[in-house]
Formats: C-alpha cells, sequence, structure tokens
C-alpha cells in the first residue's frame, strides 16, 4: 500500500469511528442523542461527486479517494490523501446540526470563526488523532477532518500534532469554501 493509500484508510478509520460513536451513542454517554424520534435530516450534496476536483488538486490532495455513505446521521464522505505535508482528510456532507457538533464533548474546539460568510468549528477529536472544520450549511454541515499522526516516523514530512492539523482543515476548508454549494 502506497503511503498516500495509507493516509487515506487512517483517515477513513478516525471519520468511520467518529460516524459510530455518534451513532451508536445512548442518552447517557452522547451529548448529541435524543430520546425522540426524529426524521433524518436529507443531504443531497456528496463530496465525492459534487467537491471541485481541480480545486482540491491545487490546496495538494492526490485525486484518487475512498467514498462512504451511511445513514443516521445521513454522512456522504470522499477520503482523500494530502501530498505535503502528508496526512488523510475526509470531507462529508452530514445531516446532523452545527450546534450538535458544537454540544459534542468529544470536541475540544481550537477556533470559532466566520469562512466565507458562514459560521465554522475548528475541534480536535478527543477520542483519536483527527481535527475537524464544521461548517453550518443548511440542512446540515459540510466537515472535514485531517488526521494526524504523533508516531510518525516522517515527522518532517507528515503533520504531527493537533495543532497542526487543525491549521491545515482551517486552510482546506477556507481554500475550498468558495467552491461549496448554499445548500447540502
Amino acid at each position: 500500500m502506497t503511503h498516500s493509500r495509507t493516509l487515506a484508510a487512517v483517515g477513513a478509520l478516525g471519520l468511520l469511528t467518529v460516524t459510530a460513536l455518534t451513532a451508536c451513542g445512548t442518552d447517557t454517554d452522547s451529548p448529541t442523542a435524543t430520546t425522540t424520534s426524529t426524521a433524518p435530516i436529507p443531504i443531497t450534496y456528496h463530496p465525492c461527486d459534487d467537491l471541485s476536483f481541480d480545486a482540491l488538486a491545487q490546496v495538494g490532495f492526490d485525486l484518487e479517494h475512498d467514498r462512504t455513505d451511511r445513514q443516521n446521521p445521513i454522512s456522504h464522505g470522499c477520503t482523500f490523501a494530502h501530498i505535503d505535508p502528508g496526512y488523510g482528510a475526509t470531507f462529508s456532507a452530514r445531516g446532523m446540526t452545527f450546534d450538535s457538533v458544537l454540544a459534542d464533548e468529544r470536541l475540544v474546539e481550537y477556533n470559532r470563526t466566520t469562512i466565507n460568510g458562514r459560521d465554522v468549528s475548528i475541534a480536535e477529536f478527543t477520542g483519536g488523532s483527527n481535527c475537524f472544520a464544521t461548517m453550518d450549511i443548511e440542512p446540515g454541515i459540510f466537515q472535514l477532518s485531517v488526521t494526524y499522526s504523533p508516531t510518525s516516523d516522517r515527522p518532517d514530512e507528515d503533520v504531527t500534532t493537533p495543532e497542526q492539523a487543525c491549521g491545515e482543515a482551517e486552510r482546506i476548508l477556507t481554500a475550498l469554501a468558495p467552491h461549496l454549494p448554499d445548500r447540502l
């Protein structure tokens, strides 16, 4: 397996972990879980189909990608490897609210900002090696996950700290924001 494919696999695993934890939570262990049944938030945007591959290439991504689709909440994801520095990144359109992401106690927010006129939260996921840049786009969220590897054998070439990952997440989301839709 190539280094870029390994990074993409790590990014996909990180997103899968977060998605599974969010989807499998109970009233007592997940701040986003509720006891009422609500209709899923419909999301039609899919980063693998709708995100500008030209824009991704311009900010350093290898265009080979892995596609994921999940239910409860609806999540359409696309994972890529970034070349320099090295890391895996997953772009997801998710059927959940921005407020539910902010309320998730497993996320430690580094920065709250506005990018391209939209609310954004940049936060480290404490249950893994990811930083999430979450943008509020109706009816759900657009989320970018950047992996970091504190045990990398190539620390001069890879993202190795949460600070680096969160800096990359904000930089990439800022560059791609003009290419994102008005609605997911």
